[in-house]
């Protein structure tokens, strides 16, 4: 005689089955959203463009626009790999990556959310969303960044350090300052970021000579660019492997002529994995797959741009509304955890 268990033995003995699955791999992302913002005035922030009266006319409904592709993108990212953790930069809050992380297309990852307001003027933060099933986290900090010669604001670094699996990775989420002023002219303001980080770096590598760390986010520059190559340190990934070196990942893309946004004609390579030698290291039982991240680009992020060939489809281009993603693609790599 067949036994017949009620669906509730069923449906527990699933959700233990899943708690106890050994997790064998897993996928970081980093994703400028260009423009994040909520449709509510901040009076702490300079953020009156983007709200319903504001110039951008920006309304609940492209608000939910914007959270559909966003939460579309990060979910076909997210297809062939859980994601472990999902940086952001260009958050207005806590609630916009909130919000993001309850859309239907990821609430199935059950996403926590790390993110607290910094002194940039405009109000845009950066975040970690991350998977509370995979990744347990230890430890937040926020790495306050001084500009030089100026009492302005900017992005601060999130330092967030976590387990997957037993093991501690220490992951940093950044955006430094912009190129406004022009590349040279505003180039100290990005190596002041990238001593901040180095430092704190140089920190978690005294205490520990084999610590798994990763660097993402928007730098503004490109991997051969001094603030990365000489301030950082971050090199290009050859053998032999150094302990105290980091290694970017993107540079093997940037060299290929591929991008993650485009000036005019101009590739540039500003969203950055970066990682420690023993996670490039294959012989280490975490490691990254393959030598190189990814940049992630499907057709239907791209807009045929008549001058500049496809380029990525964005929500703005000064005040025109296009309705598109971001003016950025998103980046990942996967790493494998256990021999």
């Amino acid at each position: 005689m067949k036994r017949i268990f009620p669906l509730f033995v069923v449906l527990f003995c699933l959700s233990l089955a899943g708690c106890t699955q050994e997790v064998k791999s897993g996928r970081f992302i980093f994703y400028n959203t260009e423009n994040f913002f909520d449709t509510i005035k901040d009076h702490k922030t300079d953020d009156a463009e983007f709200t319903p009266t504001g110039t951008a006319h920006w309304t609940a409904e492209r608000y939910q626009h914007k959270l559909d592709n966003i939460s579309k993108v990060l979910a076909a990212m997210s297809e062939g790999d859980a994601p472990i953790a999902i940086g952001l930069s260009e958050v207005e809050n806590k609630k916009v990556s909130e919000d993001l992380a309850g859309q239907a297309a990821l609430k199935k990852y059950d996403l926590g959310v790390i993110e607290e307001d910094s002194p940039d003027p405009r109000g845009i933060d950066v975040a970690l969303l991350y998977n509370k099933k995979l990744f347990t986290v230890t430890g937040t900090e926020y790495l306050r960044v001084k500009l030089p010669n100026s009492d302005v604001g900017t992005r601060d670094i999130l330092y967030v350090k976590g387990t997957v699996k037993g093991v501690e990775l220490h992951l940093f989420v950044n955006h430094w300052p912009s190129r406004i002023g022009g590349k040279t002219g505003s180039e100290d303001k990005r190596c002041a970021a990238a001593l901040v980080l180095r430092n704190k770096v140089s920190q978690i590598m005294s205490a520990d000579k084999d610590a798994h760390i990763i660097v993402m986010g928007d730098l503004n520059d490109n991997p051969t660019d001094s603030s990365i190559l000489q301030v950082l340190g971050a090199i290009e990934p050859t053998e032999p492997y150094k302990h105290d070196k980091l290694y970017d990942l993107m540079s093997k893309p940037y060299h290929d002529g591929q991008y993650t946004l485009k000036y005019r004609q101009e590739n540039d390579v500003f969203d950055q994995m970066i990682v420690s030698e023993n996670l490039i290291d294959k012989t280490s039982a975490t490691h990254v797959r393959g030598n190189a991240g990814n940049i992630f680009k499907e057709k239907w992020m791209l807009f045929n741009h008549p001058k500049n060939g496809e380029i990525p489809n964005r929500t703005y281009s000064g005040p025109r509304y296009y309705g598109g993603f971001s003016d950025h693609l998103p980046v990942y790599i996967d790493l494998d955890f256990g021999k």
